[in-house]
């Protein structure tokens, strides 16, 4: 009888022990805590530690004191999210700044943003009673309101005056169940303080269909953020201040997951993306991807490679050839051009109300169109089947009066290169730079020449009116296009060899940033443009300081790769 107990015993101990093993290996047990229906959630492995590394690091040095976090802290969000911060301050009667955020935490802690207007929010960190006790927000618990709930739990609350005391707004806090939580309202608290007693229902952030699905065989490391892309489409403030391009380009994405991870000697930061449309694509092969890489010309400030597709093809031949783009908005009838570039954020515009800025970022009332007539580049290749392109950049300071040439290349590899169709892609090109030249002038006739050099035959297409001159050649199944016949001389005679460290893992794409010219190949453009007019003081130390913030940094790898409706990407940081 004793030894059926005793083997009884042995296997319930032995099923509990797998089961809390379980548990505490599922990476993102915390969001089990957390309400559903959050914008953003954050997990940090340890959260003292991440503090600690960033108050140490060089580069929050360098970009606190930078023009780029100056020019941020000075324009509407900016002003807005510190504006909030005091009002939080002023509630709980101490200032709330990272050394007291590292303080409530033993190591790990969540948060999960649920409105990015009302700054509403949930945080979740493990405590000990001891920790819990030495928070400032124990310690200056008089200044909340305290009481105690049927099960014993106390909580301690104070009123927010928000947005300059136009909104009511709470700050909750309690340790519950060796838990420090903080939220923002009552209603957030109380789903939290349900979560955590283990209520049933569906009701849990770990519940999102999108985070379980990204999170499958995932492996957090220092820290992990999560986001609702398809609410963050919808939000207000997400479109109008932390936006930096069109609504519509996210449009595809429903969801993302993003992880930091730190390494000897690099910084690595991972990414999923769950897409609504499954993305038809092909992995990039090593020999076509170490032979488009081959033709790099030695520091290469930027390369960009890619499986092709309609799409792909057409803008980088636009976008090589000529670059030159105009738009049109239409509003109420009257036409004007302008620059997505140009900034109206004056301090009259910044101070007014949100209506204003819908209205006049109202897509209703304006139509975008393209000044050069809408023509499928990508039909000029079509008949020779490319499959992979290799895009680049280098910017080349030229001398008084001129100022700088940005020098572009688009080598294709090509699967049917014998059935290139050199008059169609020859004539498309004609078509491409007429349609940019912008003074009429019937006299000039554009002619392709055959020119030979160190037995390469090539071709050429001068634009004398324009200053410039398009080149291409055919080498195997190579097609190289540039835009200037110097930078074609360059890309024939390089040899370069690219380590196979880039494809350890199946790619669709590739993007490599090299900073470590950077005096040579930004520095100097940066120099030119100073002096120019004050409309350049933006670039030349908004940007300019922010690549001296990363300055340890010397290069970026950006690796690509589809899956479905998975889209992963890997970001490599590579350290000096």
């Amino acid at each position: 009888m004793k030894v059926k107990i005793s083997i009884a015993v042995s296997v319930f101990l032995l099923l509990a022990l797998i089961t809390f093993s379980q548990i505490e290996n599922q990476p993102f047990a915390p969001a089990k805590d957390f309400p559903r229906d959050a914008l953003i959630y954050v997990q940090i492995a340890d959260l003292p530690a991440v503090i600690k590394l960033w108050n140490e690091s060089k580069f929050k040095e360098t970009y606190t004191e930078s023009e780029n976090f100056t020019d941020f802290k000075n324009r509407h969000l900016g002003r807005k999210l510190a504006s909030r911060w005091d009002e939080f301050n002023a509630a709980t009667g101490f200032s709330i700044d990272l050394e007291t955020v590292a303080k409530l935490a033993n190591n790990q802690a969540a948060i999960a943003v649920y409105d990015i207007g009302k700054l509403e929010f949930v945080f979740i960190a493990p405590v000990s009673d001891e920790i819990f006790t030495a928070t400032n927000f124990f310690q200056n618990r008089g200044n909340f309101t305290t009481e105690t709930l049927p099960d014993g739990t106390e909580i301690h609350r104070a009123t927010v005056r928000a947005d300059r005391g136009r909104q009511a707004q709470e700050l909750i806090f309690a340790n519950v169940k060796n838990r420090f939580v903080l939220a923002t309202g009552e209603k957030l608290f109380a789903q939290t303080l349900n979560n955590i007693n283990g209520a049933n229902g569906k009701n849990r952030l770990a519940d999102d269909a999108s985070l379980k699905v990204l999170s499958e065989n995932f492996t957090p490391h220092s820290a992990t953020v999560w986001i609702n892309q398809t609410a963050l489409n919808d939000d207000y403030y997400f479109k109008l201040y932390w936006l930096m391009s069109d609504v519509k380009d996210l449009k595809n994405i429903r969801a993302g997951l993003f992880d930091f991870e730190m390494q000897e000697g690099k910084y690595i930061e991972r990414r999923r993306f769950l897409l609504d449309k499954t993305v038809e694509t092909s992995l990039l092969s090593n020999q076509q991807t170490e032979k488009l890489l081959s033709f790099l010309p030695a520091d290469t400030p930027f390369y960009q490679l890619r499986n092709t597709n309609g799409k792909t093809v057409g803008e980088t031949l636009k976008q090589t050839v000529s670059n030159r783009r105009k738009t049109i908005v239409e509003t109420s009838g009257n036409n004007f051009y302008y620059s997505r570039y140009d900034d109206y954020s004056d301090g009259d515009y910044e101070n007014l109300s949100e209506n204003y800025d819908e209205m006049i970022d109202d897509e209703d009332d304006q139509t975008v169109v393209e000044s050069v007539a809408d023509f499928d580049f990508s039909k000029t290749l079509a008949s020779a089947n490319p499959t992979a392109v290799l895009t680049f950049t280098e910017p080349k300071v030229l001398p008084a009066p001129l100022f700088v040439e940005f020098r572009r290349a688009a080598i294709y590899h090509l699967n049917t290169p014998n059935a290139f169709d050199q008059n169609a892609f020859e004539s498309a090109i004609e078509r491409e730079i007429s349609e940019n030249i912008l003074i009429a002038s019937p006299g000039v006739k554009l002619n392709w020449e055959t020119k030979v050099e160190n037995d390469v035959s090539r071709r050429e297409l001068n634009a004398p009116m324009l200053g410039w001159s398009v080149g291409y050649v055919l080498r195997g199944s190579e097609l190289i296009l540039t835009n200037n016949s110097e930078f074609l001389s360059e890309i024939i005679t390089a040899e370069t060899s690219i380590k196979n460290d880039f494809f350890d893992s199946p790619l669709t794409g590739l993007t490599v940033i090299n900073l470590d010219g950077k005096e040579n190949s930004y520095d100097r453009i940066f120099a030119g443009l100073e002096g120019e007019n004050a409309a350049q003081t933006f670039f030349t130390d908004n940007v300019g300081s922010l690549l001296d913030s990363i300055s340890d940094v010397k290069r970026i790898e950006i690796k690509q790769d589809y899956s479905q409706k998975i889209l992963r990407e890997e970001l490599i940081f590579i350290l000096q």
